[in-house]
């Protein structure tokens, strides 16, 4: 681990809250990764180098609906890592806890709690060193790494350490999701120099960045660094799987029955649609102006940005204050900003998911349809779907819906009688193909394109209302409907499986899962990991796990 960094990126919307003095016992440091905080010299910092990455995740979490994900490559000559900052301790009882999901322990990761001295093996350096070697957990305890555990896959491991700063040892208590025993109970170990007092204030989360062989991905949840007991998390909360589809979309539906409002932000680069090129400039333009843009509003650019990010700091301020306006029940106010936003990064999917929220709460629905029409990216988002279900409802006229399935001659979506069939088949959308389309709509065009989205919204109102029997059977009579004409049928097949995984009819939304997978090519990886869930939800653990790596892609012997 380094001490002198070249360059940098780093990257908005992880959690935290502000550092505080440590005249008393207290929280220093507490990053949940689901609140904004921004980054700096008392906070903490995220290094990318080479082709590794540190970004948020809503893969696995243990609570909120975020994680950090840590993704080192081998050979790049580099390393990512996330390191946070403290006032320096010199004395007293300092509390690290942490949660640890590791994807493959033969990959190396390190984790450290260090000093002014940085990351050295030598007083006020390194205090606490945990990491992984050749398939085991292992700390470093008087300079010589010990073996803990082989630790296994996908799965969350709870660690609190407890560092006497006076004395210079520490204990180390490790558990495994959903169980209170611990697998690991040390108590004194010398630190890393076995040298009392040797003072800390940062942590370091990081791959390989010693050797530069390691192609680790792991996740990190629920830092804390604290000066009191009590302040340290206490126990193990619930186990921290991939969000579900239906949990986050009952509480993006819990946010939406209070008022329309923004939803989360799931993913910086992707909801405001920045490329990687995009990413490389932002290392050299106006950084940490940037940053705070997601804080609260973003600063005003200085001349050295250039027009690009110009732009995209502009469109988020003016989104920001957006969501500030329709937070506090003014949805024309908001609308506008968000059209403002929209002007300045016209590809940003959480600026339309924003419009179309505002305009349902305007009761405009058409034009909240044609934002919706922008989201084809979103198709498999709860927060889409959540949204889906809101404009549906303050569209007030679904029964349409239902009656052109029970309506033989109804048209509903086949592709002879309807053109925009392709807006819900994700193989076939594009954001271009869309916006070239709808201009200059005529009537019947907008009676295809409501057609296209009252069938959708129908089905996301069934399950917002709880009928989810009804929208399995919508879904599966739009599934066999759509068969006719060759239209996207297995997406509603899928559709189906989704009801059921809602009413914890695990065995039919299986069932469902694998004869969309065999007909959709396009979305087998995706279908993979909700069989996933199926397969840990029915206690099948060793089919998960197949499952889970298929998605993810590692644990291959060498």
């Amino acid at each position: 681990m380094k001490s002198g960094w070249r360059g940098y990126l780093v990257l908005a919307l992880l959690a935290g809250s502000p550092l505080q003095a440590a005249q008393q016992p207290t929280k220093l440091a507490s990053y949940s990764f689901d609140d904004t905080v921004e980054t700096g010299p008392d906070t903490f910092a995220i290094w990318h180098h080479g082709q590794g990455r540190v970004r948020l995740s809503d893969a696995f979490h243990v609570s909120g609906y975020h994680s950090l994900e840590l993704r080192d490559v081998a050979g790049d000559g580099a390393f990512p890592e996330l390191q946070g900052y403290f006032p320096v301790r010199r004395e007293g009882k300092l509390y690290f806890h942490f949660a640890l999901l590791i994807t493959d322990p033969k990959e190396e990761l390190n984790i450290a709690l260090a000093g002014p001295r940085f990351f050295k093996v030598e007083p006020d350096g390194i205090a606490f060193w945990l990491g992984t070697r050749d398939g085991m957990l292992v700390h470093n305890s008087a300079g010589v790494f010990e073996k803990l555990f082989a630790p296994d896959t996908f799965v969350w491991y709870l660690a609190d350490v407890v560092y006497d700063v006076d004395a210079g040892v520490y204990d180390l208590t490790l558990r495994r999701e959903g169980s209170d025993a611990p697998l690991v109970a040390l108590v004194r170990q010398p630190n890393t120099p076995k040298r009392p007092g040797s003072a800390v204030d940062k942590f370091s989360f990081v791959g390989s960045p010693f050797v530069d062989t390691s192609n680790v991905v792991y996740y990190v949840d629920d830092v804390v660094i604290a000066t009191s007991q009590a302040d340290a998390p206490q126990g193990h909360v619930a186990p921290g799987r991939r969000k579900l589809f239906v949990d986050a979309f009952g509480e993006y539906q819990s946010l939406l029955a209070q008022r329309p409002q923004c939803l989360p932000v799931s993913d910086f680069l992707e909801d405001f649609d920045l490329s990687a090129k995009d990413v490389a400039a932002l290392a050299q333009d106006e950084l940490r102006a940037l940053l705070s843009a997601l804080v609260s509003e973003a600063p005003e650019p200085s001349g050295r940005a250039n027009t690009r990010w110009a732009a995209v700091m502009e469109g988020m301020r003016e989104w920001n204050q957006g969501c500030a306006a329709l937070d506090q029940g003014h949805p024309q106010q908001a609308l506008a900003h968000f059209d403002a936003a929209a002007a300045k990064v016209p590809g940003a999917p959480i600026v339309a998911l924003s419009q179309a929220l505002a305009l349902a709460g305007l009761k405009r629905i058409e034009a909240a349809d044609m934002r919706l029409g922008q989201l084809g990216g979103m198709r498999d988002d709860p927060r889409y779907a959540a949204a889906s279900a809101y404009v549906g409802i303050a569209r007030g006229d679904l029964e349409r819906a239902e009656a052109w399935i029970k309506d033989p001659a109804a048209r509903v979506l086949e592709r002879e009688a309807n053109p925009w069939h392709w807006l819900l088949d994700p193989s076939q959308w594009s954001l271009d193909r869309f916006l070239a389309m709808r201009r200059g709509l005529s009537d019947e065009t907008r009676r295809h394109v409501e057609e296209a989205f009252i069938t959708e919204q129908y089905y996301f109102v069934q399950l917002w209302k709880g009928e989810t029997a009804r929208a399995r059977d919508y879904a599966l009579a739009m599934s066999r409907r759509l068969r006719r004409g060759k239209p996207p049928w297995a997406l509603w097949t899928e559709r189906a499986g989704d009801a059921c995984f809602f009413r914890r009819d695990l065995r039919e939304a299986g069932e469902h899962y694998a004869l969309a997978r065999g007909a959709d090519e396009a979305r087998i990886a995706w279908l993979d990991l909700k069989l996933a869930d199926v397969a840990f939800l029915s206690g099948d653990l060793a089919g998960e796990r197949l499952l889970r790596e298929r998605y993810y892609g590692t644990l291959k012997d060498r």
